[in-house]
Parts: structure tokens; C-alpha cells; sequence
């Protein structure tokens, strides 16, 4: 944040205030890449790119598809950050993210925040329940 200028948009606090999940950003977007807590240090979550329009969204979906690209997640919907969504794996193991809609963020709010507790339903609005994969698998 201090090197390269993001700022934290979201995040994830456990019942006694530690941070498991960042959201940082150097744009009005949700974010541009997260991490999540993870006892192995410098592990990177995923970086994310906005689309226009969740037809966008749906295409993305067709074309991982079609390069027999690894989808993680999605498509579906957050309840953190309130974006459309899909997940997938580059071809050298990161995970991607591509995204529409959402909230603005302005670097001069406080950050969403939201409870360990919240966190199925914050990141998989409508299973409410977390993937143990999506915690687990970083690069």
C-alpha cells in the first residue's frame, strides 16, 4: 500500500480483529487484488478485471470454456463488494477474476468491513457457504 499506492477497500476480521482477507485497490473498483490470510506468507489470492456488463461476464465464462482454461469459481455473485463474478485459473496457476458491476470505492472511506462469520455469504452471496478451496489455494 505505501510502495504502490492502494488502498484497502474490504475487508474480512476475525473475533478478535485480525485481518484474514484484503481487498486492496488503486482505482474506484472493488478491488485489484486480494490476499487472504494464509500461514505461509507472501502467498497472492488473485488479481481481478473489470467488465462492463454481466453479458461480459457470461462471455468471459464462454471463452474459458472454450480454451479448456480451468474455471474455479462462478459464475455467481458477491455479497462483499456486491459484484458478478467469475474465477479461473492462467495457465501459470494464478487466480483470475473477472468482474462487472459493484460498488465504487473511494480511497477517502473507511473500508468495508466484514465478520469472519459473514464471510460465506460475504464472498458466495448466494451459497452463503464458503468453497475450502478458494482459502487454500494461493500462489
Amino acid at each position: 500500500m505505501n510502495v504502490l499506492g492502494f488502498h484497502l477497500a474490504e475487508q474480512v476480521l476475525d473475533g478478535d480483529g485480525t485481518r484474514i482477507a484484503q481487498f486492496l485497490t488503486v482505482s474506484m473498483k472493488e478491488h485489484d487484488i486480494a490476499f487472504i490470510h494464509h500461514e505461509e506468507k507472501g502467498k497472492f489470492h488473485h488479481a481481478s478485471f473489470f467488465l462492463e456488463t454481466w453479458e461480459d461476464v457470461l462471455r468471459a465464462a464462454d471463452l474459458i470454456s472454450m480454451t479448456d482454461t480451468s474455471i474455479d469459481i462462478g459464475p455467481t455473485r458477491h455479497g462483499l463488494t456486491h459484484g458478478k463474478t467469475i474465477y479461473f485459473f492462467d495457465p501459470s496457476g494464478n487466480r483470475n477474476e473477472v468482474f462487472c458491476g459493484g460498488d465504487y470505492i473511494y480511497p477517502d472511506h473507511k473500508p468495508v468491513t466484514w465478520q469472519a462469520e459473514q464471510l460465506g455469504k460475504a464472498i458466495f452471496y448466494h451459497d452463503r457457504v464458503l468453497n475450502e478451496r478458494f482459502l487454500t489455494v494461493l500462489t
